[in-house]
């Protein structure tokens, strides 16, 4: 994987070791004790090897190279180790963390808990792609991106140069590093404590908010929220004597996070027994700067949590919300039934089985000509950078704010479904932001939102589940970020995550500078190099011309442009069986398309994309009419404050090949397009 301008090392190696299909699950199992290395007491560096069992064949040869370089290595997947003690350990004892990437990795909650966990405790990363078809997304996607060395297993190299690579990365990564967390050598950690010591309890209710007496006082709060939505809310004390817990029997977990609570064993199998059912869990930390490192940092890592110590601030007011508030959503979305990956699968399948159906009838050679879909991570995807037009108006352009709240205009669509699982929408931008900058975002969101830009950022856009996964899929779906460029940006961990998986991605960017003399790295300045950038100190200076053109439209009309100059962005987010019948439907449509003599692909008269039968969607439209200047106003349309007759549209409508008339109505002075 990598990017040119990332600074991540890039190597192709071969393999000729067979993997192994193994059901995800997450029953536990007896420990096998036989992949356990012993530890050596000295400096040696201390390798985990994360995959999922599928790759357990390749997961092993690697640790058995990786010892034979005097190396310390131990493997973790999905069953291995099964507590949660043991699991935060070996993610903490470990000075490089390499990830073998798999769809079923992908798709494994409990491995993606252990890469999250490996983000939160901010090791070295390296990223192996055992899966030739397979390109990772979401929060897999944007960390592996950011990993010191990436690793392709093909046919091109020997697999010794792959550990030959990953032992210089290794070594000089942590030749000046301690790991100053007290941990216990895997092979000596107890793995037995787990589920089978939770006493249970019997209350059945919808919403089990579990709390130790240092958080009593917020479970009670977060209670007497939750039961005027007439939902079954049971608490429980696990501090008491003779406590029990009633998990089971729930179907939301909300447990308030403590430090008495971090070191209660009977919580601590809570904990195992909500993970083993695939119970939704909602964290509240109840303690002001405090956040868990051990088994409990390992099962909020990458979730979103809400921090609630008090009545204050439970009811404090939060722009045009409260944490309360959003946290009552967050459960009352966690409270409707998921259905399965499989189910939610299966419904295309059955789509997809029937267009081949169809295809095979017509097709006089069955299956059709099949396609590589190897994909080339070498790589890199690339944006399209176009030449902006020079900003300028010859009457009045004026500009005025709106702020808007979520009471009185909706919201941008979320990029979560009803379940609260990332859900793909085409997006015109995305803000990439550090937090402080919140006010200032806030306002230019107000200014996009009236302008009908597709807009999304992390207060109003559904963030719930894995906060990394929300900002993968706001970058995936997005044709441009908006970065808000600071010090404070440069610095944060969050944001270069953020940024780096843009540029894995090949999005074009818009830079608004906060402040002055912001130094940067060069693989970032080559990311930007060719994209508008702006000094945008404050928001008053948004409102200054440019030419006669507010800053904050010329702004507005470079994201349009670019937006629909980029090319889709498709994610392969799916099971291998999917993936084959999407993929072999494509060829048929290929195949149907050389037999009758007909081309497939158009070319959409409104924006220059291409496109055939089956992805219409993807274009825009104006709304409304365009105002022709000679008067007291600027030429504009007026549903978008765009300049030109041919500017980007603002609405999402589908492509459209016919001819289009540009038609003016001379009663009025307005024109509009025909069609749209």
């Amino acid at each position: 994987m990598g990017c040119g301008v990332s600074n991540n090392n890039v190597v192709t190696t071969s393999t000729h070791v067979g993997s192994v299909a193994t059901t995800p699950t997450t029953k536990m199992t007896a420990v096998n004790t036989s992949h356990i290395t012993t530890i050596s007491t000295t400096n040696t560096t201390k390798i985990l090897i994360a995959s999922h069992t599928s790759q357990q064949t390749i997961s092993e040869r690697l640790r058995q190279e990786l010892l034979d370089q005097d190396l310390s290595c131990y493997l973790l997947n999905e069953n291995i180790p099964q507590s949660l003690n043991a699991r935060a350990n070996v993610i903490q004892w470990c000075d490089i963390f390499i990830i073998v990437i798999s769809r079923l990795y992908q798709r494994t909650s409990f491995c993606m808990e252990a890469l999250h966990y490996a983000k939160d405790m901010r090791k070295p990363i390296i990223s192996i792609l055992a899966e030739t078809n397979f390109r990772p997304y979401g929060a897999l996607g944007a960390i592996s991106a950011s990993a010191i060395l990436s690793i392709v297993l093909n046919s091109d190299t020997p697999f010794v140069h792959a550990i030959s690579e990953i032992t210089k990365s290794a070594r000089s990564k942590v030749a000046n590093k301690t790991n100053t967390v007290k941990v216990i050598d895997p092979s000596e950690m107890n793995d037995n404590d787990t589920i089978s010591t939770l006493p249970q309890g019997s209350s059945t209710c919808v919403v089990l908010i579990c709390t130790t007496d240092d958080g009593n006082s917020v479970g009670q709060l977060i209670y007497e929220s939750l039961i005027a939505t007439e939902l079954s809310v049971v608490v429980e004390n696990l501090s008491k004597p003779n406590a029990t817990c009633s998990v089971a029997k729930c179907t939301v977990f909300v447990p308030i996070l403590t430090s008495q609570l971090e070191q209660t064993p009977i919580c601590r199998a809570a904990f195992e027994q909500a993970r083993l059912l695939s119970k939704p869990i909602v964290p509240v930390i109840a303690i002001k700067k405090w956040r868990p490192e051990g088994w409990l940092g390992l099962i909020i890592a990458g979730r979103v949590f809400y921090r609630i110590v008090d009545r204050e601030t439970a009811y404090k007011p939060f722009y045009d919300s409260n944490r309360i508030i959003d946290l009552r959503v967050a459960i009352e979305t966690a409270c409707q039934p998921v259905p399965s990956e499989t189910e939610r699968e299966e419904i295309e399948k059955n789509s997809l089985r029937k267009e081949l159906d169809e295809c095979k009838s017509k097709l006089s050679i069955w299956p059709p000509k099949r396609k590589s879909r190897v994909i080339d991570t070498m790589k890199a995807r690339q944006p399209v950078r176009i030449q902006l037009p020079e900003p300028h108006a010859d009457s009045y352009f004026d500009h005025t704010h709106h702020s808007i709240t979520r009471i009185t205009f909706r919201a941008p669509p979320p990029i979560v479904d009803q379940y609260g699982l990332p859900k793909r929408r085409p997006l015109d931008c995305m803000i990439s932001y550090q937090w402080n900058k919140q006010d200032l975002v806030r306002q230019v969101y107000e200014d996009f939102h009236m302008r009908n830009v597709q807009i999304w950022f992390d207060i109003w856009g559904a963030m719930q589940g894995s906060t990394n996964d929300a900002m993968a899929t706001g970058v995936e779906c997005a044709k441009v970020i908006l970065v808000f460029l600071s010090k404070e940006y440069i610095e944060s961990i969050n944001c270069q995550l953020e940024f780096r998986y843009g540029v894995q991605r090949g999005k074009a960017f818009v830079i608004l500078r906060t402040e002055s003399n912001i130094l940067m790295e060069q693989w970032m300045l080559e990311a930007i190099e060719g994209f508008p950038q702006y000094d945008v100190y404050s928001y008053n200076v948004l409102e200054q011309s440019i030419n006669g053109i507010p800053m904050i439209d010329v702004i507005v009309q470079a994201v349009r442009s670019l937006a629909q100059a980029q090319p889709p962005d498709p994610v392969d987010d799916c099971s291998a069986e999917l993936f084959e019948l999407r993929s072999l439907l494509d060829d048929a449509r290929d195949a149907l398309s050389i037999q009758t003599g007909v081309a497939r692909y158009k070319t959409c008269t409104r924006c220059g994309q291409q496109f055939d039968d089956y992805s219409k969607d993807g274009c825009k439209k104006h709304s409304a009419y365009f105002l022709g200047g000679g008067g007291l106003l600027e030429s504009q349309w007026v549903c978008c404050r765009q300049q030109t007759a041919d500017s980007p549209g603002c609405i999402p409508c589908e492509h459209i090949d016919q001819p289009r008339v540009f038609v003016e109505d001379p009663q009025y002075g307005t024109s509009t397009w025909k069609p749209a």
